[in-house]
């Protein structure tokens, strides 16, 4: 073969390895619509962004910045559809989501993310699907990667709503969606974090008033867009910016 042509082959094979996940940190291959997370420590939280950014550290106090130690676990590679929340309804097992009050059309596309679910909600579709919802410093650990991926985001509230999912670029780890479109639940209450030690597998407070959402969504403004931004929202209530995506038990363990 001329030289020229095992060039230009090596360089195709170079290509198609990146656009596949080149600067994943910690992700690997699951199936199409999962990817597993290594185990392992990482740095949660952030206090950079407010003060250098912001000029204003307060902002970030809930962000304070600790070592976090998690088992390996799965995590879905998209966020969950109108379609997908509507066979576990039509199986009998998850509650119906609302309606927009005045776009429903805008909400109901069957590969948008689900919206207007409460975190109940939420909880009993991952367990249908044979999992649960992320920990807090799950969510974190799949949403730090080198490259962050593109996002939809501020969005006018009166006229937006979120894209189907897994249109733009996702992370390096290979997930879609983790900033934007839609913030996600989480399994944790809200409460400070850690950040004297290092920590494993942590699961956030016993008992609290509020869930934490995670990676901004489709009418968010751009400081919403971190990785490690906490948001609370009350358990109960259903929202038109508050999907879902499930984690699930990794075989590879610890």
């Amino acid at each position: 073969m001329h030289k020229d042509s095992v060039l230009w082959i090596l360089m195709g094979f170079l290509a198609l390895s990146w656009s596949m996940g080149a600067g994943s940190l910690w992700a690997a291959e699951a199936d199409k619509r999962r990817v597993v997370i290594e185990s392992g420590e990482f740095e949660m939280g952030d206090d950079s962004f407010c003060a250098e950014e912001q000029g204003n550290s307060d902002w970030c106090s809930d962000e304070t910045p600790h070592k976090v130690r998690l088992s390996a676990f799965l995590i879905d590679r998209y966020e969950v559809t109108n379609a997908e929340y509507l066979s576990c309804f039509e199986e009998g097992i998850c509650d119906p989501n609302e309606m927009h009050e005045f776009r429903p059309k805008d909400f109901n596309i069957p590969d948008q993310p689900v919206v207007f679910v409460s975190w109940k909600d939420a909880e009993t579709f991952c367990r249908w699907r044979g999992g649960d919802l992320p920990t807090e410093a799950q969510w974190e650990r799949a949403a730090k990667a080198e490259n962050l991926g593109r996002a939809h985001f501020r969005q006018n509230y009166e006229s937006g709503s979120p894209l189907s999912v897994g249109r733009h670029r996702p992370n390096s780890n290979g997930i879609y969606d983790m900033m934007g479109n839609v913030y996600e639940w989480t399994r944790d209450w809200y409460g400070p974090l850690a950040n004297d030690r290092v920590v494993s597998n942590p699961k956030g407070p016993p008992e609290g008033k509020e869930k934490v959402v995670r990676g901004g969504a489709w009418n968010s403004p751009n400081h919403f867009l971190r990785a490690s931004d906490r948001v609370a929202r009350s358990p109960q209530f259903k929202y038109s910016d508050v999907g879902i995506r499930c984690t699930y038990t990794s075989k590879q363990g610890d």
